[in-house]
């Protein structure tokens, strides 16, 4: 398999309920969680860039408050 042709999904899912955890997942790795929105993004988008380097087709998805998908583009 060419590096150009390995792909990865990162998924930053919305907290079930109010003051429960963010979660990102990489693959089929189990979820990190973090308290703030914000480091959750910043994980998703860290790991996004390194496996990118790495010559890997990232593609990221963050979920709204609706349980509705969004691809952001990197």
């Amino acid at each position: 398999m060419s590096t150009s042709s390995r792909h990865m999904r990162i998924y930053v899912m919305h907290p079930p309920e109010p003051g429960a955890d963010w979660a990102v997942r990489v693959d089929a790795s189990r979820p990190q969680r973090f308290r703030l929105e914000r480091e959750a993004l910043t994980y998703a988008l860290r790991q996004a860039r390194i496996n990118n380097e790495a010559g890997f087709k990232v593609e990221l998805r963050v979920e709204d408050d609706h349980g509705h998908w969004r691809a952001v583009a990197l």
